[in-house]
């Protein structure tokens, strides 16, 4: 009797399984259709900022740039500068 419960239960969890990965399959497929349908803006997209983000790192890279970053930000938003 053991036996045929213990299929009862594998024969449940296999099925509440193929369920999920049913359910996981048709997500799946739902999401590479919507990226399909707007690949080609978000390529057209990526061509057009990545080379200005590049610029901006390039730029971010120099010393006197990153060290005057704190300073601008303090004067934009008008705290001044605090001693500990």
């Amino acid at each position: 009797m053991s036996v045929v419960r213990a299929y009862r239960k594998a024969s449940r969890r296999a099925a509440q399984l193929s369920a999920y990965a049913g359910e996981e399959a048709i997500a799946l497929e739902r999401l590479t259709s919507r990226l399909n349908e707007h690949g080609f803006a978000l390529e057209h997209t990526a061509s057009l900022l990545f080379p200005k983000l590049q610029r901006l790192a390039t730029i971010l890279e120099q010393p006197l740039v990153a060290a005057t970053i704190p300073w601008l930000l303090r004067r934009a938003f008008g705290r001044p500068y605090r001693r500990r």
